[in-house]
């Protein structure tokens, strides 16, 4: 057991050597909206379901820490972990806080270029939740959500990343009545490849 597990350190280790990674700090702005169900029903062929609008998107911001391992030269697992705060126009009074987790993948679009595309999702715990006067939307309101990041970024080696995209959890932060959606423009800021320089 020993030596496997010495095996596996001179192995990750090595990895890690060979490879590169970046972390650092990031930070984004973003358009934020709730999406609620409204009285229209949508068809798409055979299938029909109820249909959502958003309540006006607000200008919010997010920070904190990012991380990617290169696989290969265009290959990255990647990771982000980061406070954010999610209002509307149309709910004033509603503002939920969390702190979330998304690791992803980051794949290059173009051969000889810098331009990838990240798909993943994560989990995020709500820090900070509205007090509604209903006390059944109190009840329906969740701890847990779980966001899906899809988004393109642009990488300035050893120097910036810019990024943009969609925050959106494929469940209901209250259950059957909110969703919350983001768009992001952000920044990530590769600090060790930067002090390596």
């Amino acid at each position: 057991m020993k030596k496997i597990t010495l095996l596996l350190m001179f192995l990750i280790c090595g990895l890690s050597f060979a490879q590169e990674f970046e972390i650092g700090p990031m930070f984004n702005y973003e358009r934020t909206s709730f999406n609620i169900p409204d009285d229209s029903f949508i068809i798409v062929g055979e299938y029909g379901g109820e249909g959502s609008r958003t309540t006006g998107y607000e200008s919010n911001f997010s920070f904190g820490v990012f991380g990617q391992f290169f696989l290969e030269e265009r290959i990255a697992i990647a990771g982000e972990l980061f406070y954010t705060k999610t209002t509307s126009t149309e709910f004033k009074d509603i503002e939920f806080t969390s702190i979330n987790f998304i690791p992803y993948a980051s794949l290059s679009l173009i051969r000889n270029g810098e331009l990838y595309l990240n798909l993943g999702a994560g989990i995020a715990y709500m820090t900070k939740t509205p007090d509604f006067e209903n006390e059944e939307l109190n009840e329906k309101t969740k701890k847990f959500d779980f966001p899906i990041k899809l988004g393109l970024n642009y990488r300035f080696p050893k120097l910036l990343i810019i990024d943009v995209g969609i925050h959106s959890p494929f469940s209901r932060i209250v259950e059957d009545e909110l969703l919350r959606t983001a768009y992001y423009l952000g920044i990530k800021i590769p600090l060790n490849q930067i002090l390596n320089k």
